[in-house]
């Protein structure tokens, strides 16, 4: 079993991932008939309870075995990452209730750059991503890893204007889509496509439900299959944000 090296973007079939721990049982079921083992991301007591399970809200993933997490993240988790051989370095950030005191962590990474509103970024984060020679791109959405379906490490997906000027501006393709109440995030109106996505295999991108409700399905079915990325999908589900389906571990 080897750790995913570059975050977000398996090389192989991914072994293992973190899943908020209300996560869907149809969703729940694909994975373990994949297997791929879950670890199930429990609340963080800090956060507003819609994203307090949310794994991109207490973790960023660095590289390879490097995890940054928040403070008073629960320990279970950080038990069970550590077992797994990862390397979990304490961030300095502590979580707030609203936003923006909910963002340090949710910094979306695509290959060699990553985006985020570099004004709330965690300093061990930034520090970390610099030493790996990572690009930081700056844009107001400070919840920018929800907001960023990653593809491959040239290619996303997103509903954020400025993510998808900057992300352009920066050489990466990019699929601009509408805000869709199709993806539930409760009790707000909706979530967000990084929310609701995550590859579990170079080439296989799973959502937590069924993105053929969407109204940029066409689009989204286009660019993934230009990319020859195949869609999994949970039929008779709707897609929930559940703050990213991030895979650790791969075959």
């Amino acid at each position: 079993m080897k750790t995913v090296k570059i975050p977000n973007l398996p090389e192989g079939n991914v072994s293992c991932v973190l899943l908020d721990m209300r996560a869907p049982k149809k969703l729940i079921d694909e994975l373990k008939n994949r297997n791929i083992e879950i670890i199930p991301i429990f609340a963080h007591p800090d956060v507003y309870p819609a994203v307090a399970c949310h794994p991109d809200i207490m973790f960023h993933h660095i590289s390879g075995n490097i995890i940054v997490y928040a403070p008073n993240t629960p320990l279970q988790i950080i038990e069970s990452l550590c077992k797994k051989g990862f390397e979990m370095i304490k961030g300095e950030t502590f979580l707030q209730n609203k936003y923006p005191g909910t963002i340090a962590y949710n910094v979306a990474r695509v290959g060699s750059y990553a985006f985020h509103n570099t004004k709330y970024t965690d300093p061990v984060v930034k520090k970390l991503l610099e030493e790996k020679e990572i690009n930081l791109i700056h844009v107001k959405q400070g919840y920018s890893k929800c907001l960023t379906c990653v593809v491959d490490s040239k290619s996303v997906i997103t509903s954020d204007r400025e993510i998808y000027r900057k992300a352009a501006g920066a050489g990466l393709d990019v699929l601009l889509i509408e805000p869709d109440i199709s993806i539930k995030l409760e009790p707000f109106d909706m979530g967000f496509i990084g929310g609701a996505t995550g590859l579990i295999a170079k080439n296989k991108l799973l959502f937590t439900g069924d993105i053929a409700l969407h109204k940029n399905y066409k689009e989204i079915n286009d660019f993934l299959s230009l990319k020859a990325v195949d869609m999994v999908i949970i039929k008779d589900e709707h897609l929930i944000d559940l703050g990213t389906i991030i895979p650790v571990t791969q075959e």
